[in-house]
């Protein structure tokens, strides 16, 4: 059975980003202001979420008639628009979601979509952009790497217990990671696939596929 993968562009910051790999039988999803990032690479997302706080009117009128389904909120709303968006793909019965364009000025949207992949941890879900990707463990994972690249895991939502890392040059076997000491800030890859166990607790992992200053 072909997985069915949702491709998420939220309305974040595209400097030097690429539109990424998209295959054929993707669900491309605009949020908000990531409309406009993907007609400009005439990209025609199939949905589009969001409160239209960041595109102007005739940015939906061309996405109604390119075909795309789009799914107005209102700007008074308890969830952001990228709750709903994941929301809307996970009634389609995505087996992955990656989030795009998730970085730029509003740390609290960041910390917020966090909160969200670990709420959501059951469908696997990354945020990845050209230079960083995220994502929220709860279990085990193994993930590619490449030698030499930065890492950081930190615990959230509560202190993390029974946390093994295999593959980085700072190891750990069973430990645990409480919030009040970061220790996992700056590790390195030192295999081409690393692996993370948590047994109790969550933790995010950054991945710095482009070293950062």
């Amino acid at each position: 059975m072909i997985e069915l993968r949702a491709i998420v562009f939220l309305n974040g910051d595209y400097t030097e980003q690429q539109v990424g790999s998209l295959m054929e039988n993707d669900i491309v999803v605009a949020v908000d202001g990531g409309a406009k990032y993907l007609l400009k690479r005439r990209i025609t997302p199939r949905i589009f979420v969001g409160d239209a706080d960041s595109v102007e009117k005739s940015v939906l009128e061309e996405l109604l008639k390119l075909g795309c389904e789009v799914y107005l909120y209102p700007e008074d709303k308890d969830e952001i628009d990228a709750q709903l968006a994941i929301e809307r793909v996970l009634q389609l019965g995505v087996d992955e979601i990656i989030i795009r364009g998730w970085q730029g000025e509003r740390l609290d949207m960041i910390l917020a979509l966090i909160y969200l992949m670990h709420k959501y941890h059951d469908v696997k879900m990354i945020a990845k952009d050209d230079n960083l990707e995220m994502g929220v463990i709860t279990g085990h994972v193994e993930l590619d790497s490449v030698e030499g690249e930065k890492w950081s895991i930190l615990p959230i939502c509560g202190d993390a217990a029974g946390v093994t890392l295999e593959g980085f040059k700072y190891p750990l076997h069973k430990g645990s990671m409480p919030c009040h000491k970061p220790f996992g800030v700056s590790n390195v890859a030192i295999t081409s696939k690393v692996r993370i166990t948590v047994e109790k607790g969550s933790v995010v992992y950054f991945r710095w596929i482009r070293q950062p200053s």
